[in-house]
């Protein structure tokens, strides 16, 4: 029977695979959709904005799998990759909110008094969700750190053996095992009368 980790590390490749599509596919099909580039038309950049915040569930649930796949695995150059990466796209975030919101009041001029009410929910739920995008990314990215030094700790003490450190249920290297234990009984002679 395979242990725990042992299954994990089968999935490796798979999940790395796996979750690599939903983060980077997500992506691609944003920047597919908002072909081509107009960096310098308002509504363009709003659109891409809104691209985005849609894309962002499935970015933060890549992220979220990544991170549980690399802490399965014991994987210490997967979770500094997820760091990164997670850190890069949670600033990415916090910008794009704030370049989010300067194009909305400049937009806002142009919208009929009648439909203000409308779009100032819609400017006040998507900047939430993109705020709330980039801090979730900046919690994940402190949780691989956190991780990635939680296990060269542990490496550390176990001498570069990640067995049983942050997986529960593994198994702990061959190359140390209890002896059998064996019950010592003797057989004597009943005694004779």
């Amino acid at each position: 029977m395979l242990s725990t980790n042992d299954m994990a590390r089968r999935l490796r490749l798979p999940g790395y695979i796996v979750v690599g599509y939903m983060t980077v596919g997500a992506l691609l099909d944003v920047v597919i959709s908002a072909q081509p580039a107009q960096i310098h038309d308002l509504r363009w950049r709003l659109g891409v904005s809104t691209l985005l915040t849609a894309a962002s569930g499935t970015e933060l649930l890549g992220a979220v799998l990544f991170l549980a796949l690399a802490i399965a695995i014991s994987d210490g150059v997967a979770m500094w990759v997820g760091f990164a990466l997670s850190l890069l796209y949670g600033l990415l975030y916090i910008g794009l909110a704030g370049v989010f919101a300067l194009d909305s009041l400049q937009l806002r001029g142009q919208i009929r008094p009648e439909m203000l009410s409308r779009y100032n929910l819609g400017l006040a739920w998507t900047l939430a969700r993109v705020l709330f995008t980039g801090l979730a990314f900046l919690v994940i990215a402190s949780a691989c750190l956190r991780a990635a030094r939680a296990l060269a700790r542990a490496l550390d003490r176990n001498g570069g053996n990640p067995a049983s450190t942050l997986v529960v249920g593994a198994r702990p290297s061959s190359s140390v095992s209890a002896p059998p234990i064996r019950p010592n009984i003797e057989r004597t002679k009943a005694p004779t009368g």
